[in-house]
């Protein structure tokens, strides 16, 4: 992808953390961006702002952790006129504590958020993508996808769909005109591990700022990459946590992020 110059980018999760830094980086005269989250007070303003700014933009609050939100999403944007040349999937959802602890209505709502509608917005954008060409996908996965994490087994489970989804559709499209590029944060200073409920005080001298991952995203978009993991040190804990043997791994992770009652 060559440019986001004069493009209708769609991006999800936009009113807070990742998202909204996207979309400061974002503002440019020739775009138009169309943000979507589900507080649509902050949305709305997000948008006022940016059109004070010269910025088109337009607000859609919407909860993408319900059934069938991605199609009632699309149906809205569609109805005003609109045609998504890049796609940003960035919302989504953690839920930290033992499986059998954690709500079957929050797993499942994780699923939807994390995976399905996902999905389900990725493969309404695409048709128009193709005619287009020169458009582009970016899916916000994290370094969780890159093995099993206990006390989070259904968030890196969906994370790792998302890379696996995101390489598949590379390989598919790449070729065709749309650049598909998977980004992998590691902590992040966002409001993500407190909404999770994870204990954060040892991860905080890890995190980096929702504007530089942000940005390596957007870069890595235009570069064509087909996966980025943001920060130099996610990238050695990754790569390096694929050489340590499973159990080794597991057993590690459990030590770092089990409660003390459970280890």
């Amino acid at each position: 992808m060559k440019t986001f110059k004069h493009k209708t980018i769609l991006i999800t999760g936009a009113s807070s953390g990742i998202g909204e830094a996207m979309v400061s980086l974002l503002r440019d005269p020739s775009v138009k961006l169309l943000l979507v989250a589900r507080s649509e007070h902050k949305l709305q303003a997000m948008a006022e702002a940016l059109e004070r700014q010269g910025v088109r933009a337009q607000a859609y609050a919407c909860d993408l952790s319900q059934p069938g939100a991605a199609e009632l999403l699309f149906q809205r944007i569609t109805a005003d006129g609109h045609q998504v040349d890049v796609l940003i999937n960035n919302a989504g959802v953690g839920k930290y504590g033992r499986f059998d602890q954690i709500s079957l209505t929050d797993t499942l709502e994780m699923l939807r958020l994390n995976i399905e509608n996902l999905v389900a917005l990725t493969h309404r954008c695409i048709p128009h993508m193709l005619e287009r060409g020169d458009a582009g996908i970016l899916n916000v996965a994290s370094t969780a996808g890159f093995q099993g994490i206990p006390y989070m087994a259904v968030y890196a489970a969906t994370k790792s769909f998302v890379i696996s989804f995101s390489e598949a559709l590379y390989a598919e499209y790449a070729a065709r005109g749309i650049t598909v590029t998977c980004l992998c944060p590691g902590p992040t200073a966002t409001a993500f591990q407190e909404r999770a409920g994870m204990p954060v005080e040892g991860m905080r001298r890890l995190m980096e700022s929702p504007e530089k991952v942000a940005r390596a995203g957007l870069r890595a978009l235009l570069r064509g990459e087909l996966l980025h993991i943001s920060g130099a040190a996610n990238t050695i804990v990754a790569r390096l946590s694929q050489l340590t043997p499973r159990r080794m791994r597991l057993a590690i992770t459990r030590q770092l992020l089990g409660p003390a009652d459970d280890i």
